[in-house]
């Protein structure tokens, strides 16, 4: 059925969460599937790849009181590393959270991945936004499924598939971390790994679970602080408009 690995992260602790999961694969009767050992920031505070994180850079962006947290860090550097197994694999990689529900879908989805690596470098299977709230356009069509290009953003990191290609260049632009891993990935007018979604949603997540990420409220932001996150919000509009529309051109110059 499917020749493209599936690496599940899960923290080593979170037997239950492994359980769920694979009680999933199994009633698909999937079997490539490994675990990959997440890293633990809070147990792991000094782990080497946390240096990539400035928290400079994330003050001056989002406010004083506003680092990433050591389970955001954790995420980040779980992600990164199997960024690095895809580049030294040589093959597209399916990477899965241990929260994720397999939706109907997900096998044919197994079934079409080669095709579907080969249209795009990185290919979201989950969605949260409500339709209309978050424009996209179509770019493709694999079996029953259409690709739709994203325009704004994408919420978290439940599923997706990823190429060498687009690991490697994710890869180059994360030497410093500054916002979430799933932020950071949605920068696509930065790095140009774009935001491809996959239709219909094969993968959501499971939102009774707890998450291992959330923590303590942010405290109050000085009005300093408010404006200058403002201005950067405003410059990254701008530069998101921007590359929209190039892209844009592209495409439909590409469709004969």
């Amino acid at each position: 059925m499917n020749t493209i690995p599936i690496r599940v992260i899960s923290l080593a602790s979170r037997t239950d969460r492994r359980q769920q999961i694979a009680a999933q694969f199994d009633r698909l009767g999937v079997t490539s599937y490994t675990f990959f050992d997440a890293v633990n920031g809070k147990t792991q505070p000094d782990h080497p790849l946390f240096s990539h994180y400035d928290p400079v850079i994330r003050e001056r962006r989002k406010g004083r009181g506003r680092d990433l947290k050591p389970s955001q860090l954790g995420c980040f550097a779980s992600h990164y590393l199997l960024w690095q197994e895809c580049v030294e694999s040589g093959q597209p990689t399916l990477i899965i959270e241990d929260d994720a529900i397999l939706l109907d879908g997900f096998t044919e989805m197994l079934a079409q991945a080669a095709t579907l690596v080969r249209a795009w470098p990185l290919i979201w299977l989950h969605g949260y936004e409500p339709s209309g709230r978050d424009p996209v356009m179509e770019v493709g069509r694999v079996a029953s499924f259409t690709l739709v290009r994203k325009l704004k953003r994408h919420s978290c990191t439940v599923a997706y598939l990823l190429t060498p290609a687009g690991a490697a260049t994710l890869l180059e632009h994360c030497q410093i971390w500054i916002y979430p891993v799933d932020d950071t990935m949605v920068r696509f007018y930065e790095h140009g790994v774009e935001s491809i979604l996959l239709q219909p949603l094969c993968v959501a997540q499971d939102q009774e679970s707890p998450s291992d990420i959330r923590g303590e409220e942010n405290p109050p932001m000085p009005l300093t602080d408010k404006a200058r996150r403002e201005v950067y919000k405003v410059c990254d509009g701008l530069r998101l408009l921007l590359h929209n529309l190039r892209f844009r051109l592209r495409f439909r110059r590409s469709v004969p």
